[in-house]
Protein backbone atom coordinates (compact mmCIF):
# COMPACT_ATOMS: atom_id res chain seq x y z
CA UNK A 1 0.00 0.00 0.00
CA UNK A 2 2.79 2.45 0.82
CA UNK A 3 4.40 2.10 -2.59
CA UNK A 4 1.04 2.95 -4.18
CA UNK A 5 0.80 6.11 -2.10
CA UNK A 6 4.33 7.03 -3.04
CA UNK A 7 3.40 6.81 -6.69
CA UNK A 8 0.56 9.32 -6.33
CA UNK A 9 0.99 12.28 -8.59
CA UNK A 10 -1.03 15.39 -8.03
CA UNK A 11 -2.32 15.80 -11.56
CA UNK A 12 -4.20 18.98 -10.76
CA UNK A 13 -6.30 20.64 -8.13
CA UNK A 14 -9.54 21.50 -9.86
CA UNK A 15 -13.20 21.96 -9.09
CA UNK A 16 -12.85 24.76 -6.57
CA UNK A 17 -16.30 25.34 -5.04
CA UNK A 18 -17.35 27.55 -2.16
CA UNK A 19 -20.19 27.57 0.37
CA UNK A 20 -20.37 30.04 3.27
CA UNK A 21 -21.45 27.37 5.80
CA UNK A 22 -19.48 24.39 4.52
CA UNK A 23 -16.27 26.09 3.43
CA UNK A 24 -14.38 25.56 0.19
CA UNK A 25 -14.01 22.19 -1.50
CA UNK A 26 -11.21 21.29 -3.87
CA UNK A 27 -11.10 18.18 -6.03
CA UNK A 28 -7.52 16.93 -6.08
CA UNK A 29 -6.95 14.73 -9.13
CA UNK A 30 -4.23 12.10 -8.74
CA UNK A 31 -3.02 9.22 -10.89
CA UNK A 32 -4.64 6.85 -8.37
CA UNK A 33 -8.02 8.56 -8.08
CA UNK A 34 -9.52 11.80 -6.85
CA UNK A 35 -9.51 13.20 -3.33
CA UNK A 36 -12.05 15.81 -2.26
CA UNK A 37 -10.49 18.36 0.09
CA UNK A 38 -12.39 20.70 2.40
CA UNK A 39 -10.86 24.04 3.35
CA UNK A 40 -12.34 25.31 6.61
CA UNK A 41 -13.79 28.81 6.89
CA UNK A 42 -12.48 28.82 10.48
CA UNK A 43 -8.90 28.93 9.13
CA UNK A 44 -9.24 31.76 6.61
CA UNK A 45 -5.53 32.49 6.08
CA UNK A 46 -4.77 28.87 5.19
CA UNK A 47 -8.00 28.50 3.17
CA UNK A 48 -7.33 31.59 1.08
CA UNK A 49 -3.68 30.74 0.55
CA UNK A 50 -4.54 27.22 -0.65
CA UNK A 51 -7.26 28.61 -2.96
CA UNK A 52 -4.78 31.10 -4.42
CA UNK A 53 -2.20 28.38 -5.09
CA UNK A 54 -4.84 26.13 -6.68
CA UNK A 55 -5.96 28.94 -9.00
CA UNK A 56 -2.32 29.60 -9.95
CA UNK A 57 -1.83 25.92 -10.82
CA UNK A 58 0.96 25.64 -8.24
CA UNK A 59 0.00 22.07 -7.30
CA UNK A 60 -0.28 20.72 -10.84
CA UNK A 61 1.95 17.69 -11.49
CA UNK A 62 3.50 17.52 -8.01
CA UNK A 63 4.25 14.32 -6.10
CA UNK A 64 3.19 13.10 -2.70
CA UNK A 65 6.78 12.94 -1.49
CA UNK A 66 6.41 11.75 2.11
CA UNK A 67 4.35 8.88 3.46
CA UNK A 68 4.30 7.80 7.09
CA UNK A 69 2.23 4.67 7.58
CA UNK A 70 -0.85 5.19 9.78
CA UNK A 71 -0.11 8.93 10.09
CA UNK A 72 -0.16 10.97 6.87
CA UNK A 73 0.76 11.56 3.23
CA UNK A 74 2.50 14.84 2.34
CA UNK A 75 2.70 16.81 -0.89
CA UNK A 76 3.11 20.32 -2.18
CA UNK A 77 6.89 20.52 -2.61
CA UNK A 78 7.33 22.51 -5.85
CA UNK A 79 10.71 20.79 -6.35
CA UNK A 80 8.87 17.51 -6.90
CA UNK A 81 7.48 18.62 -10.26
CA UNK A 82 10.56 17.53 -12.21
CA UNK A 83 12.32 15.49 -9.53
CA UNK A 84 14.64 12.71 -10.57
CA UNK A 85 14.01 9.27 -9.10
CA UNK A 86 15.55 9.06 -5.63
CA UNK A 87 15.83 12.85 -5.20
CA UNK A 88 15.54 14.23 -1.66
CA UNK A 89 12.30 16.19 -1.45
CA UNK A 90 10.51 18.19 1.21
CA UNK A 91 12.51 21.42 1.36
CA UNK A 92 10.86 23.29 -1.54
CA UNK A 93 8.32 25.99 -0.74
CA UNK A 94 7.20 29.54 -1.42
CA UNK A 95 9.23 32.35 0.20
CA UNK A 96 6.67 33.02 2.95
CA UNK A 97 4.97 31.23 5.85
CA UNK A 98 1.55 31.58 7.46
CA UNK A 99 0.75 32.19 11.13
CA UNK A 100 -0.72 29.23 13.01
CA UNK A 101 -4.51 28.95 12.99
CA UNK A 102 -5.14 26.24 15.58
CA UNK A 103 -8.87 25.78 16.18
CA UNK A 104 -9.24 22.99 18.75
CA UNK A 105 -12.21 24.73 20.40
CA UNK A 106 -14.07 24.56 17.09
CA UNK A 107 -13.48 20.83 16.64
CA UNK A 108 -10.76 21.23 14.01
CA UNK A 109 -7.86 18.98 14.92
CA UNK A 110 -5.80 16.11 13.52
CA UNK A 111 -8.20 13.34 12.70
CA UNK A 112 -8.44 10.98 9.78
CA UNK A 113 -8.97 12.78 6.48
CA UNK A 114 -8.04 16.29 7.66
CA UNK A 115 -5.98 18.47 5.34
CA UNK A 116 -3.27 20.35 7.24
CA UNK A 117 -0.39 22.68 6.44
CA UNK A 118 3.09 21.26 6.96
CA UNK A 119 5.56 23.14 9.12
CA UNK A 120 9.06 22.98 10.54
CA UNK A 121 9.47 21.59 14.07
CA UNK A 122 9.20 23.75 17.19
CA UNK A 123 12.98 23.72 17.70
CA UNK A 124 13.48 25.86 14.55
CA UNK A 125 9.94 27.29 14.35
CA UNK A 126 8.80 28.34 17.86
CA UNK A 127 5.92 30.42 16.40
CA UNK A 128 4.63 27.24 14.70
CA UNK A 129 4.23 29.01 11.37
CA UNK A 130 2.92 26.93 8.47
CA UNK A 131 4.49 26.18 5.14
CA UNK A 132 3.05 28.33 2.38
CA UNK A 133 2.67 25.41 -0.02
CA UNK A 134 3.32 22.02 1.55
CA UNK A 135 0.39 20.14 3.04
CA UNK A 136 -0.47 16.72 4.35
CA UNK A 137 -3.57 14.59 4.66
CA UNK A 138 -3.95 12.90 8.03
CA UNK A 139 -4.44 9.13 7.89
CA UNK A 140 -4.22 8.22 11.54
CA UNK A 141 -6.50 5.99 13.54
CA UNK A 142 -10.27 6.12 13.68
CA UNK A 143 -11.64 6.98 17.14
CA UNK A 144 -15.24 6.97 18.32
CA UNK A 145 -16.84 8.86 21.19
Amino acid sequence: MLWLLLSFLIASALGLTSNKKKGVRVMLETTKGNIELKLYNETPLHRDNFKKLVKEGAYDSLLFHRVIRDFMIQGGDPDSKRAQSGAELGEGDKPYTLPAEFRLEEGIYHRRGVLAAAREGDDVNPEQRSSAMQFYIVWGKIYDD
